[in-house]
């Protein structure tokens, strides 16, 4: 999809002010735009995100059980992610939450991810608006025995070599 380039402000019949299109050949002359390029800059390539890697970080300690794995959205980048315990994941051990707390949001998550299953809807749809797409790519099946209990958690992001 194309985006169109040129746009002309009018009131709608409200008198409220709207952008219309205006095809390329119906811009006029006098204005001088239908000259003007409007390419895209070139730029550098964005930077791989990647998170911590010292072994003491709450990246390493205590750490994936299972990865690394990659998934590769349709941006054309790739993410790498490693599964972690739910209450060890890196958010929650830098949340300011007691052991025994973390330990009861393992148990909770455990039960949820045991008993709700995907062809069951758990809170109701919305009733305006409209719900946003996820890549594909991006939806993970758990290895064997991280079905309940484990999360997925990308650690890389960074475009395809």
């Amino acid at each position: 999809m194309t985006l169109p380039e040129y746009f002309h402000l009018v009131n709608d019949n409200n008198k409220k002010a709207e952008w219309v299109v205006v095809r390329p050949e119906d811009v006029p002359v006098e204005t001088g735009l239908a000259k003007v390029s409007f390419s895209r800059p070139i730029e550098d390539p964005p930077k791989p995100y990647v998170t911590p890697d010292h072994a003491e970080s709450c990246w390493k300690k205590p750490g994936p059980v299972a990865g690394p794995f990659q998934a590769h959205p349709g941006d054309g980048s790739v993410v790498t992610y490693y599964w972690y315990r739910f209450a060890d994941q890196p958010a929650l051990l830098n949340a300011d939450l007691t052991d025994k707390e973390r330990e009861s949001l393992q148990a909770r998550v455990e039960k949820l991810h045991r008993n709700w299953k995907k062809d069951r809807d758990y809170l109701a749809p919305p009733t305006i608006g409209k719900l946003a797409d996820v890549d594909p790519a991006l939806i993970v099946t758990p290895p064997p025995g991280l079905e309940a209990g484990y999360v997925p958690i990308a650690t890389r992001q960074a475009a395809e070599e």
